[in-house]
């Protein structure tokens, strides 16, 4: 400032709004939206590889909702299956039964083989109890599994959550899977409806990134 020259802004003034506003986070939903914004702007840099974009969502699930094993699965390119790119939190020999798994459409959306619970617009609740047979391999604590739901907030080992990606014409092309909460109950409303946000940002990066391989393969 030039000597002798007065503020153009009330010095007060400044001081409120720079408290008002300041960069000091206040409260939990601070901290998501921080936690979001510094992921999209990682997924905005082009030099990093999707799947770090997707480990890195994982981890921003994992840290601000407490979810302690995160997967995120993605359509194939090359074919009509969807398969897992990233897990979070699950025992390797765990992961590698994952990374092997490939479903149809139909097995992604079938209330036959897969029974679920709507929660909200893109997220459901797939309870312990239809859990099949052939698929109680792929938890942490498989002698958990037998636990009865003592209360209806109950988390069980075997409960999880799918949270769907969607492209245009609401075509299915990934989803978050969340299970074991630390506390071992049930999401709060706020929290499923966060994370259906963080998938919708998501299924835009990955959109963007299908896009530019195609053009890069033209």
């Amino acid at each position: 400032m030039i000597p002798g020259k007065k503020e153009a802004i009330d010095r007060k003034f400044r001081m409120f709004i720079e408290d008002k506003y300041s960069f000091v986070l206040k409260d939990a939903e601070e901290k998501i939206i921080d936690s979001l914004i510094t992921w999209m702007e990682l997924a905005m840099d082009r030099k990093q590889p999707l799947k770090t974009v997707l480990e890195q969502a994982a981890k921003l699930i994992f840290r601000q909702f407490e979810f302690r094993e995160v997967g995120i699965g993605l359509k194939s390119r090359t074919s009509e299956t969807y398969k897992y790119e990233v897990l979070f939190g699950y025992k390797r020999e765990i992961v590698d039964s994952f990374l092997e798994l490939e479903y149809t459409l139909d097995d992604m959306v079938s209330q036959d083989r897969f029974p679920y619970i709507k929660m909200g617009r893109r997220s459901e609740l797939n309870p312990a109890e239809g859990l099949p047979d052939e698929e109680r391999i792929l938890f942490n604590r498989p002698y958990q599994l037998t636990a009865r739901r003592v209360s209806m907030d109950d988390f069980l080992e075997g409960d999880y959550l799918d949270i769907w990606m969607y492209g245009p014409n609401k075509e299915l092309i990934g989803w978050f899977e969340l299970a074991n909460p630390v506390n071992g109950k049930l999401p709060t409303r706020r929290t499923i409806r966060w994370i259906e946000l963080i998938a919708g940002v998501c299924s835009s990066v990955v959109l963007q990134r299908w896009a530019e391989e195609d053009l890069g393969r033209r």
